[in-house]
């Protein structure tokens, strides 16, 4: 599944428990549960999917991930040539 697979069927999972209604608490609550486990999954898949780990996307400086190790860099536009 890729990760605008994985996208839509959580806007799939929020849409039919927006959708949905409920006739006392306890089921309330059981479809509330199931809902959170489902789009916590689906969120998990993405993130795999992406394949970049939530701290590297900001810092630079040297990490590590998977057993690699290299170097994060901030890279500056090029200046505009005068004239």
């Amino acid at each position: 599944m890729s990760a605008h697979a994985t996208l839509t069927a959580i806007e799939q999972a929020a849409e039919a428990f927006c959708r949905r209604r409920f006739t006392d608490q306890a089921d309330y609550l059981e479809a509330k549960d199931a809902h959170c486990k489902r789009v916590r999954a689906l969120v998990r898949k993405l993130r795999r999917e992406i394949g970049v780990p939530e701290m590297l996307s900001f810092g630079t400086g040297r990490r590590t991930f998977g057993g690699r190790s290299f170097s994060v860099e901030l890279r500056m536009p090029r200046a505009r040539k005068a004239g």
